[in-house]
């Protein structure tokens, strides 16, 4: 590397409307126990030739990508706003804000869509090259498939694919290169090296990668979260660790009730006059299976992990303490195979609605692939329990060897 340390600013564009996720916020959805836009963050933020970086979100999401920056302890983040109409727009608000940053405009600027996880090191290394020496370059990869050309649906031609790429980010570029393209072009281009080449200017591709992929739909999810689980069993197997066999953890939490509905149990708004009093959300079967989890893989308890005088875990949403635990003991070597769980309350009744809490547990990441068994039961009016003055929750989760040693 010939450039300046600290000398790449960063512009993470997440301001989608997420229009094909059937609901879901492809920015903020969960991956590995942390947001889609997490992952690429902490890339950048460990990447010392990056000085700064600008998070721009849709002004419906500035508050979820906050909470990932202060979650992730991303100290690179310099910025986090609101987007534009198009996405050239956001990406012009993201060089604004790099350019008024002390210090001034930085030689170069990398683009990046927050919906592409999977973004590495090196790629931006190749990147940063290729702007050096032409002054703009974009991460791709070669077109496998045939493309045809047929508007109308009917075909008028067959490119040669062989001299074809699928474009990725990041895109990197000399500052004054990308921010000159932008104070002159006004139409609508798909992505930032389009406007480049309008004015004129000079693009080179570099190598990106198959598993960067960006996620546009729920089935690029499911995908991600495949890349992801390949990801880190190779790098247990890498690292060299001895697992073997199984391992099995208990888990147990339990929480008085509050006047005030609905009850969150699950990951389901049960309709109750009275509410879980928790620091989190209060959910005491989510709370248990993390507890499970955790203590199968010897990794320590939930509170240790997610300690409640932490004012990030304020209102937080239980099922991203699951996806953590099962993210933090596949690190460990471990998946989690199966797990069983039983709800104590005598009140409200909860056994219609088992299923869809086993439902919820199950698409939970890391546990995607994992038998999950809810119960409930009472203690028959004993105890404080049985008076309806608390919940309590007791899971056992089974874990096997993510790889041999």
């Amino acid at each position: 590397m010939t450039s300046k340390p600290g000398r790449l600013g960063v512009v993470v564009v997440a301001a989608g409307r997420s229009s094909r996720m059937e609901g879901i916020d492809k920015q903020v959805a969960m991956l590995g126990g942390q947001t889609v836009i997490s992952h690429s963050l902490r890339v950048f933020e460990d990447f010392d030739e990056v000085r700064s970086v600008v998070l721009v979100m849709s002004s419906e999401n500035l508050e979820a990508g906050n909470d990932a920056v202060n979650v992730g302890g991303f100290t690179k983040v310099a910025a986090v706003v609101a987007g534009g109409e198009r996405r050239q727009d956001s990406v012009k608000i993201g060089l604004d804000l790099l350019a008024g940053l002390d210090g001034g405009a930085p030689d170069f600027v990398a683009v990046h869509d927050g919906a592409r996880p999977f973004v590495d090191q090196e790629m931006i290394e190749r990147g940063l090259r290729a702007a050096m020496k032409i002054g703009a370059g974009i991460a791709a990869v070669p077109v496998k498939d045939t493309i045809k050309t047929a508007p109308h649906r009917v075909v008028t031609s067959t490119p040669d694919r062989s001299e074809m790429w699928a474009i990725q980010t990041p895109q990197i570029f000399r500052f004054d290169v990308l921010n000159t393209a932008h104070e002159m072009t006004d139409e609508d281009v798909t992505d930032d090296a389009s406007m480049v080449e309008t004015v004129g200017g000079l693009v080179a591709i570099f190598t990106g990668s198959n598993d960067n992929i960006k996620i546009t739909t729920p089935e690029d999810l499911e995908l991600a979260t495949l890349i992801l689980g390949r990801r880190q069993v190779g790098a247990v197997a890498q690292s060299g660790a001895a697992v073997e066999g199984s391992r099995f953890g208990i888990g147990f939490d339990g929480h008085g009730l509050k006047d005030g509905g609905p009850l969150r149990l699950g990951g389901v708004d049960v309709e109750f006059d009275h509410h879980l009093d928790g620091h989190s959300d209060g959910d005491v079967l989510f709370h248990s299976i993390a507890s499970a989890i955790l203590g199968a893989a010897g990794l320590g308890d939930l509170g240790g992990r997610f300690p409640s005088s932490d004012e990030r875990y304020a209102d937080f949403d239980s099922a991203q303490f699951i996806a953590e635990s099962a993210r933090r003991a596949l690190e460990a070597g471990w998946l989690v195979s199966h797990v069983d769980a039983t709800i104590i309350a005598q009140r409200p009744r909860l056994a219609s609605v088992a299923p869809d809490m086993a439902a919820n547990i199950g698409v939970i990441s890391g546990l995607e692939n994992s038998s999950i068994n809810v119960k409930v039961t009472s203690t028959d009016h004993v105890g404080a329990i049985g008076a309806g003055e608390g919940i309590a929750a007791q899971a056992i989760a089974t874990l096997v060897a993510a790889t041999k040693s």
